[in-house]
């Protein structure tokens, strides 16, 4: 784990940490010199000697290089913690975009963002407060115990006597720890979740004010972290208690025994008060041992954690790359089955001509939206092969695909940032005057500059303020922006008002000229002049064709745009 963590750190943050460990052991060493030097100084006294103005300069030297070991010392190891956070945030941020979205599926939110922020953190801390000290420390009690060994070395043996039972008690409860801080960090990750989930669902909850199972829920996950968390601290008292009292017992026995060596002429007084004073400074890594050992725990807690994102397989690059230079779309016999429940294509098999639209209608869990997500390799499959202009989307790099299709979901993502930002996310090097012209294109544009802030009108989280037409309009611009040759929708106009359904249907108008474009349909009187219509039942293929064609069959399609106009009239009529 600790090489894994110096890796993480980077080139110029181990430079910075080294520079931590040399300026804080100088510190320390420095601190041990003032003491010898003012010692010498008293014996000087002692002996008459009035000419201390060596002993003044020196302590000033000392005092000044200490400060600036000081100094240096913060500012290096808080700089390499900060390297470390830097490289470990970015690398988890590459693996979460890497992951299928089965990861997503699979994984709360909430345990990831713990993992995030206070795992990172955690470990930034350590690095930066735990890190350079501990190995400082070790180096001064080093120093500091050979050259009491070589002033007496009975009275050395006299000070390390119970080290040793010190040390088997601390590992003897070290590994119950680590079990007990596991536990607790899983209580923590759980409550999180549950907290997330149940803000997310206050609107809902409110609706039923009698039910109280979720609130329940994370009542008693609330409770569970707390006994959790009493469990390690009673556990971390206990440690602490049965370690010192042997560790106490060492400096009792030097100034005991000590004082009855100096009694029987055994040791000079000067010796005696150099072990009094100095032996401090070689017992304080063991004093701070319960600390190291109580932060190592966390660390490699926190880095479990991390290692676990880290180390969780990625879609993987292709081994030969290959680049389309046509954009028709291939689904040849592909098959796919989720773990989670039962539900399977089999044997879905059909091509979109570059340049046309194809859309996929069905029932509800049909099989619609999932291959959307086959195609941007959100899951993989089974069986079959997915290609585009003759290439096997697997032999594509994967941002390079990504960046060949432009995607207008249903549920739009809008982030916290002005409305300019969110467009131009499509295409981070585009101009103002770009953006504006796809907002003009994406019929947003008029909305937009009435605002008092026009482009720079800062949105709420996910778009709070707008409504649902003008989020799909943005989302639109959004898609002008990137001009990818293939354009993915998700029934954008299910969820709006007439109004705004008008000015969206132009937008995409604008939009799918001149692409190849994939249309998920629920309203079927929005693609009955798509060039094909792939109709889905139950993960499969049921009828394929063009909309008068499919009406004529009688099958699936038709009974669907019945329901629909029967549905339509019997609104109006109402």
């Amino acid at each position: 784990m600790l090489k894994e963590l110096l890796f993480t750190i980077g080139r110029k943050g181990k430079r910075m940490l080294c520079a931590a460990i040399i300026a804080y052991t100088s510190g320390s060493l420095l601190t041990v010199s003032i003491m010898v030097v003012v010692f010498q100084m008293l014996t000087k006294i002692t002996e008459g000697e009035k000419n201390l103005i060596v002993f003044w300069w020196m302590l000033a030297g000392i005092l000044l290089l200490k400060f600036i070991a000081n100094i240096v010392s913060s500012g290096a190891s808080h700089f390499a913690g900060f390297e470390m956070e830097l490289h470990l945030k970015e690398r988890i941020i590459k693996a979460l975009k890497g992951f299928s979205l089965g990861f997503y599926t699979n994984e709360r939110l909430g345990e990831i963002s713990t993992i995030v922020h206070g795992d990172v953190d955690g470990l930034e801390e350590a690095v930066a407060h735990v890190g350079s000290r501990a190995i400082g420390d070790i180096i001064t009690a080093l120093v500091t115990g050979v050259a009491l060994f070589i002033l007496d070395w009975k009275m050395g043996i006299v000070m390390i006597f119970l080290l040793p039972l010190a040390l088997y008690l601390q590992a003897k409860r070290a590994k119950k720890s680590l079990q007990l801080r596991g536990h607790n960090q899983k209580n923590l990750a759980d409550m999180v979740s549950r907290f997330v989930e149940y803000t997310k669902g206050i609107p809902l909850l409110k609706t039923f004010p009698d039910n109280r199972y979720f609130r329940d829920q994370l009542k008693l996950s609330a409770e569970r972290f707390s006994e959790s968390s009493k469990a390690e601290a009673k556990s971390g008292a206990v440690s602490s208690a049965v370690y010192f009292i042997p560790l106490e017992l060492c400096f009792g026995f030097v100034v005991l025994i000590g004082a009855f060596m100096v009694w029987k002429k055994l040791l000079d007084i000067d010796s005696y008060v150099y072990f009094i004073v100095f032996s401090q400074e070689f017992y304080k890594p063991f004093a701070n041992l319960e600390m190291y050992r109580m932060n190592y725990t966390k660390i490699k807690d926190n880095y479990g954690r991390i290692a676990w994102i880290l180390k969780t397989p990625v879609i993987l690059p292709p081994t030969n790359p290959r680049s389309p230079e046509k954009f028709d779309i291939r689904f040849d016999h592909v098959g796919f089955r989720y773990d989670t429940d039962g539900f399977e294509l089999q044997d879905i098999d059909f091509t979109l001509e570059q340049n046309t639209l194809t859309a996929l209608v069905g029932p509800s869990g049909s099989g619609k939206t999932t291959i959307s997500n086959l195609l941007l390799r959100f899951w993989e499959t089974h069986s079959g092969i997915i290609k585009i202009g003759g290439i096997d989307i697997r032999d594509i790099e994967y941002d390079e695909l990504l960046s060949k299709i432009s995607i207008v979901m249903q549920n739009v993502i809008l982030f916290s940032d002005t409305i300019y930002d969110n467009i131009k996310m499509g295409n981070r090097n585009a101009s103002r005057e770009t953006v504006i012209e796809a907002a003009k294109k994406a019929m947003i544009h008029d909305f937009i500059i009435s605002l008092p802030d026009g482009y720079d009108t800062l949105l709420g989280e996910n778009g709070a303020g707008l409504s649902g037409g003008q989020k799909q309009r943005i989302s639109i611009a959004r898609a002008f922006i990137k001009n990818s040759p293939i354009v993915l929708l998700d029934e954008v106009t299910s969820n709006v008002d007439p109004i705004n359904e008008v000015s969206i249907q132009s937008a995409i108008s604008n939009l799918v000229q001149n692409r190849t474009v994939l249309v998920i349909a629920h309203h079927l009187r929005t693609v009955q002049t798509a060039d094909t219509i792939i109709v889905f039942n139950a993960g499969r293929v049921t009828e394929m064709g063009k909309h008068e064609e499919l009406l004529q069959n009688k099958g699936l399609y038709h009974e669907l745009w019945t329901a629909q106009e029967q549905a339509k009239k019997w609104s109006v009529e109402k």
